[in-house]
């Protein structure tokens, strides 16, 4: 019974080391960041860096790998964005938004409400997804001077966007953070199962 206690206490600790972990980084208001933050957290935003990735695969690496990478891309996205649905609706964490104990200590929210649950966040785990396999084909087929200088740039981009989610009020600390591992791990796999199937069946359509 006492493990059970202290496991309930550490799990209650937890949730509430999160939430005012939120509401501190959500508090960071200004009128710069203000009007910055919903605009990151939009990803109609962000559709002009897709096309510039995509053309920048494309010059790099050969239309041939770069339309692998592009299709991992997307097939990562469409599978996160499934699994980020479905592990909402099974563990039915609500958003900050909507948790009374938020709004009652001052969460403030800059867009509107939308669906009561948010974990994981699929924000932050496409954003990591995307940079995941992009980086993952990166490491066999490009340089790693190119590799890094990418990663750096994915990392500031993953960053922005996840805390832009917070500070819109959306999300937690904790469905981000569980957000940007599932991404990972997800888009890890999808990248490797295709690169196996590349090595196996379609080494000439690359090379």
């Amino acid at each position: 019974m006492t493990a059970l206690a202290d496991t309930a206490s550490l799990v209650d600790a937890l949730k509430y080391a999160d939430k005012y972990a939120t509401l501190a980084i959500n508090d960071f208001d200004g009128p710069f960041t203000d009007a910055v933050m919903p605009l990151l957290s939009n990803r109609f935003v962000w559709i002009p860096l897709y096309l510039l990735l995509a053309v920048w695969l494309i010059l790099r690496l050969g239309w041939r790998k770069a339309l692998v990478v592009i299709i991992v891309v997307a097939l990562s996205v469409g599978a996160i964005d499934q699994i980020a649905n479905l592990v909402k609706v099974a563990v039915h964490r609500l958003r900050p938004c909507w948790d009374s104990f938020m709004t009652d200590n001052g969460l403030r929210l800059l867009e509107k409400r939308g669906s009561r649950f948010g974990f994981f966040s699929a924000h932050a785990a496409t954003t990591a997804g995307v940079a995941t396999a992009v980086l993952y084909f990166l490491k066999h087929w490009s340089t790693p001077s190119r590799r890094r200088t990418l990663a750096w740039i994915f990392a500031l981009w993953v960053a922005a966007i996840s805390i832009s989610r917070i500070y819109v009020g959306k999300h937690f600390l904790g469905d981000i953070i569980a957000g940007a591992f599932a991404g990972i791990i997800i888009a890890r796999v999808i990248s490797w199962a295709v690169r196996l199937l590349i090595n196996k069946y379609f080494v000439k359509f690359v090379n």
